[in-house]
């Protein structure tokens, strides 16, 4: 008898959730968003479960910079199944990373690759549809697809069309991104589906379509995942930096034919904006009428708000920022754009650096004082001072400050100390400019781990 085939689920948590903003935020992305007491990311996680044939058999691939606020989220997660993304290169060269990494390791494995920011009412539904998907592709060469049964026609998904309105599994006709109003309710009349995001294949089949429909893409996936195994983070950064640019249903399910979608009634939502979100929270409490009253989102720590006098509105507080906008007019959300440009003060020494650079504008007897540009997606290395204590403020973007493990948002405004001994990365989500005052500059050092291959 055949023995039975390791089913791997991979979560993918990369993507910025731009559209839910300030909810969603660099520091703070969208699989991190808390929905009825349990992350985004931790409903995604159980769901992977339901699926893989172990817990050893569920992968995470997402930002390095976001590694420990996922890893924190996710506490059962091995840290060996975390794929760092030195970059987002959107959902291709994630998919194609993570598939060539289960490759190497499981090359007889049926692989199941899911959203992190995804909702579903019935998660019993889900888990048995993406079941009779993984039979599927166990069968056979090609990929299966899940399609989510929709409640009416919809201008913000994506629409799988099948080749018959049948039930049941069935053959994949054609894509359609985002349609108008009259051929999204023309759609839906001939029985399309909603793409959920969610693929499920042999893997090595996979790779092999990858390889004829995107052989570019197949190659740096490829370099990448080697750089991965081998721990080699500036082969990483490299590699992904050279990578094409596209989501994988362009790069490879739009090129291919041997696809098949698997209908699934379970209520899914991506929560891809605001007005989606609205409606997932309405649709929680059974109510379908329109919004009313404002809808106000308020995390811990933010500013209080008071919203009088006025209906169809959308007030979200958080410590990053405030959103105030119509319900309509939430759909057009984007992060308010801010100028990375570092300020460099006037003779200051240039100390060039794989992340960025080090302005230093003071060398005393008692205290160096420097400015840090860190280019967005770039980090400096997990490291601590023998006997050095650097104070560091933020003047501009968005990152991390990782400090004895603990991952902190860092914002404009944001102080920090580090005394002699402490353990700390800083990474940019952001471009991020950091003023920095030490004593005295001494080359005391000691790098844990850099993805420069430094010493």
């Amino acid at each position: 008898m055949r023995a039975e085939r390791p089913v791997i689920a991979v979560i993918m948590a990369g993507g910025p959730g731009e559209r839910l903003w300030p909810l969603s935020r660099p520091g703070h992305p969208k699989p991190l968003v808390t929905i009825e007491g349990e992350t985004l990311l931790g409903r995604a996680y159980q769901r992977a479960l339901r699926i893989a044939n172990t817990p050893d058999h569920v992968y995470l691939i997402a930002l390095e910079a976001d590694r420990q606020a996922m890893l924190g989220a996710l506490p059962d997660l091995t840290e060996t199944r975390f794929i760092g993304e030195p970059m987002r290169r959107d959902t291709a060269m994630a998919a194609l990373t993570a598939a060539h990494s289960v490759a190497l390791e499981y090359p007889e494995a049926v692989l199941a690759i899911l959203p992190a920011d995804h909702v579903m009412r019935d998660e019993d539904v889900f888990a048995e549809a993406a079941k009779e998907a993984v039979a599927l592709a166990a069968e056979g060469d090609g990929i299966c697809l899940l399609g989510a049964v929709p409640s009416g026609p919809r201008q913000e998904f994506g629409y799988i069309v099948p080749e018959t309105d049948e039930g049941g599994p069935r053959p994949v006709d054609r894509f359609v991104e985002k349609p108008d109003a009259a051929l999204a309710e023309e759609l839906v009349s001939e029985g399309a589906l909603w793409n959920m995001g969610v693929f499920i294949g042999d893997v090595r089949s996979l790779l092999a379509t990858a390889e004829i429909v995107a052989p570019a893409l197949y190659q740096s996936a490829r370099e990448a995942a080697k750089a991965v195994a081998a721990s080699d983070g500036q082969g990483l950064v490299v590699t992904y930096e050279h990578a094409i640019r596209l989501p994988f249903d362009r790069a490879v399910l739009e090129r291919t034919t041997d696809l098949r979608v698997v209908p699934c009634d379970a209520g899914w939502s991506d929560l891809g904006n605001w007005p989606e979100f609205v409606r997932y929270h309405q649709s929680t409490r059974g109510d379908d009428a329109p919004l009313g009253p404002a809808f106000e989102w308020r995390e811990p720590g933010a500013p209080p708000l008071q919203v009088l006098g006025t209906d169809d509105m959308i007030v979200c507080s958080t410590p990053a920022g405030s959103l105030v906008a119509t319900l309509e007019a939430s759909a057009l959300v984007r992060p308010p754009k801010v100028d990375g440009t570092p300020f460099v003060p006037q003779d200051a020494r240039v100390v060039e650096k794989p992340w960025g650079a080090e302005y230093i504008w003071a060398e005393t007897e008692r205290y160096a004082g420097k400015l840090l540009f860190v280019r967005a997606g770039h980090s400096l290395s997990l490291q601590y001072h023998e006997r050095k204590m650097e104070s560091m403020w933020v003047l501009a973007g968005a990152g991390t400050l990782e400090v004895d493990g603990r991952p902190r948002a860092i914002s404009p405004g944001s102080t920090i100390t580090i005394l002699p001994g402490t353990l700390h990365r800083l990474t940019a989500q952001v471009d991020l400019s950091v003023l920095e005052v030490s004593s005295p500059e001494l080359d005391d050092v000691v790098r844990v781990q850099d993805i420069y291959g430094r010493a």
